[in-house]
Order: structure tokens, then sequence, then C-alpha cells
């Protein structure tokens, strides 16, 4: 679901050849963006170049658009087609997680993981360096469901994976954090470096 109503509507009038209205959406984006794509490549000029290079892309082609869609997801996805296709020009190596679509385990309930899920966000350096520790996807998924809040469905689009798929990949990454979020903490407490 989009979030700000305000998007679409910039939307509409950029499409309508509105160049200050396209500026809006790239400056109300340009964090986003730049973050999520950090998941996959720290060359920052690249990074850079993506996000200009799909603003122009959507200027030049904006009479064939979608007339409103969900504009954070679309972006993003745009953003990610485009950052792969140029990594791949450049034979640049991208460390991708092979997970296989396994069931999540009958019981399982996604809220109370969400919830467990939050009390780590107590410690957001901690958090922040388990989190670099995970395979590419998982901090991918882990990204857009906890800190861009998108939906299941949302996520699954963007990362062009069935609704099922995204659901067990991002069961496997909390599983994951979970246990290296555990570890951590074990391992400053044998050390003698657990301050808090």
């Amino acid at each position: 679901m989009e979030h700000n109503n305000n998007h679409t509507a910039l939307w509409k009038s950029f499409k309508e050849g509105d160049s200050q209205a396209l500026g809006q959406l790239a400056n109300s984006h340009y964090r986003v963006l730049y973050n999520y794509a950090t998941k996959f490549t720290k060359d920052k000029e690249l990074i850079k170049d993506c996000i200009q290079d799909l603003f122009l892309f959507l200027w030049d082609h904006r009479e064939k658009l979608q007339s409103s869609p969900f504009v954070t997801i679309y972006l993003l996805k745009s953003l990610r087609n485009n950052l792969f296709k140029k990594l791949n020009q450049e034979k640049r190596n991208i460390a991708d997680d092979l997970d296989t679509d396994l069931p999540i385990s009958e019981g399982v309930n996604p809220e109370s993981e969400i919830i467990e899920l939050e009390l780590f966000y107590e410690n957001e350096a901690k958090l922040k360096s388990i989190l670099t520790s995970l395979p590419k996807r998982q901090q991918e998924i882990i990204f857009l469901k906890f800190y861009e809040g998108l939906s299941i469905e949302e996520i699954a689009e963007i990362m062009e994976m069935n609704r099922q798929s995204a659901s067990n990949l991002l069961h496997r990454s909390i599983q994951n954090l979970k246990q290296n979020w555990f570890l951590a903490l074990y391992l400053f407490w044998v050390l003698g470096d657990f301050r808090n």
C-alpha cells in the first residue's frame, strides 16, 4: 500500500510533463533508493549513477509508463533491475543467497516473530553488524519488511518471486538473525565485552 498519497499526484503531474514533480519524487525517494541499493553493492558512484539513470529513463519514457502505480514499489523494483543489469554488464560479483523454498513450519505465527524481532532493535549497532553477515537476499528482505514496512505481496513483487517464496525467505532470514543475535550476545559475554 502506498504510504504517501501525494506520490500518486506527483506521478500524474510528472507524466503530464511537469519536471518539478519528477524532481520532488526523486528527492522524496532518494534516500530509500540509495539505502536499498547498498544491499547489493558498496560502489557509491554506481548506485548514484543507477538512481540518476532511473529518473532520466522515467522522464524520457513518461508517456508510456503506468498511469498510477504504487510509486515506491515501482521505483525500488526498477532500480533493482537496473542495478542488476549494470552489475552483470560490468561482470561484478553479486553474493547471492541460494536459498531453496522450504515450507514454513506449521504453527508459526509471523506476527509473534515480528514482535520478537523488534526487541532486537534496542541495540541497533550490534544488530546492523549482524545484518551485514546475512546473505544478500536475506538482508534485502529484512530491509524491505522492517525498514520500509512493505507487505509480503509488495516484497514479492519487488524481488520478483511468488508470495510463498517471499514468506519462506523472510522466515529463514528472521531465524538466521535470531541465531546470529544470540551467538553475538554469547560471545560478548564470554569475551567480557558485554557492557549493556
